[in-house]
């Protein structure tokens, strides 16, 4: 989960063989037998199947592997997440973690947005706005490039609105859905603000704000239509690229640092308030219960009430929620996961240390070797190519920063 309380699903738990349907030894004769259907009926029954049972299929079975993986990277519902910045910089490999074989055959794509994309597809000066075409062409353009197979197109922009006078929503979204390439669906999913109802003196409000998910696509007369998104969407991260050499070591830190364990612990939050509120509803379904958090007065009479008033008051204090777990099977097991969060942290911070005391304590002539290992993989790892070679690559420049800084 991010910190903006998004879902994200990690590819390995997408394609992960649920227990609940694992197939029995007995049942192996009856799957057998499918073998002997007619093939529009084997067909038919492969649409039906588990996202996990048609990954199998693509590595398994030579009969349905083509049509497994039709189906499977044709799932409507599952989007596959990319970062906005990362297609505004020309997407090279160097600058992204993920693995750049897997990038072509995606279909359904959705595209993190943040409110500094905004400002540098339309630079205000003076009072004036700029607008930066040839970043809404490069936007596209490194799209295609990198996911030759896309077909549905998701911008997720889940900030706060800044104003743009009357216009829906702010105009470089509006300029880039506008230059959606044909063939490619597109649309926006953004964040609204409805005025707030009027409630009578003394009635509580657990509402979590006037803020609320809508999505625009822009209809065949020009204009934008507004609408609910779809209730369900799978928010996928494509697999991580293969970490070797110098570079892929200090870059796989960085990636469990910054990306993979702040997703896992942010994710430790609504687990935690869902525990709070089932143990402490389930004291008296009747009787009222005080937030649990201490120096906050509000009271619950019913399940579910809790949830939302720490969504809106208590949003992300993971850290005061794990005092107050309640001391049963389900609250040892999320102090447990927290407690392995933060040694892993620990393990990749003392990681980090090494390679920086590594050079620091190193003579000249290994600094020169250390030096050369890097240069020399990024001159010839296509997985770590940037806009700049040898020592101006970013990612070298960004490995001299870190070094001689004061962080870890």
């Amino acid at each position: 989960m991010t910190l903006g309380g998004e879902e994200r699903i990690s590819f390995y738990v997408y394609v992960q063989e649920s227990s609940t349907l694992t197939v029995a030894s007995q049942d192996n004769a009856t799957l057998s037998n499918f073998h002997r259907l007619p093939e529009e009926m084997q067909l038919c029954i492969l649409a039906m199947c588990s996202t996990s049972t048609l990954f199998q299929l693509m590595h398994t079975s030579s009969k349905f592997r083509t049509e497994a993986s039709k189906l499977f990277w044709g799932k409507g519902d599952a989007y596959f997440l990319v970062e906005a910045q990362w297609l505004l910089n020309e997407a090279y490999p160097g600058q992204s973690f993920w693995d750049m074989a897997f990038l072509t055959n995606v279909q359904n794509i959705e595209i993190e947005c943040r409110a500094g994309i905004t400002q540098q597809i339309c630079v205000q000066r003076d009072n004036l706005c700029d607008v930066q075409h040839d970043l809404v062409d490069v936007f596209w353009a490194s799209l295609k490039d990198k996911f030759p197979n896309v077909k549905k197109v998701i911008l997720n922009y889940n900030e706060e609105r800044v104003s743009w006078d009357e216009e829906p929503f702010p105009l470089p979204l509006q300029l880039l859905l506008r230059a959606c390439p044909q063939g490619i669906e597109s649309s926006l999913l953004f964040l609204d603000k409805e005025p707030k109802p009027h409630l009578l003196a003394g009635t509580p409000d657990w509402r979590t704000g006037a803020w609320h998910r809508c999505s625009f696509q822009l209809a065949g007369d020009g204009e934008w239509h507004k609408s609910e998104p779809k209730t369900f969407r799978q928010t996928i991260l494509m697999p991580p690229k293969q970490f070797k050499g110098p570079v892929g070591r200090y870059n796989e830190l960085k990636y469990q640092c910054y990306h993979k364990i702040p997703l896992q612990r942010f994710g430790l939050w609504p687990l935690m308030v869902e525990a709070l509120d089932r143990h402490h509803s389930s004291l008296g379904r009747d009787a009222s219960f005080v937030c649990p958090l201490s120096s906050c007065p509000a009271s619950f009479c019913q399940a579910g009430e809790w949830t939302v008033h720490a969504a809106k008051t208590h949003y992300q204090e993971w850290k005061r929620l794990l005092e107050v777990l309640p001391d049963s099977r389900v609250g040892a097991r999320l102090k447990e996961r927290s407690q392995a969060l933060d040694r892993k942290t620990k393990q990749v911070q003392e990681q980090f240390k090494e390679i920086k005391n590594a050079w620091i304590t190193s003579d000249e002539a290994t600094r020169a070797k250390i030096k050369r290992s890097w240069i020399e993989q990024l001159g010839s790892d296509a997985a770590w190519e940037t806009r700049g070679k040898g020592e101006e690559s970013c990612l070298w420049v960004e490995f001299m920063q870190h070094l001689h800084s004061d962080y870890y």
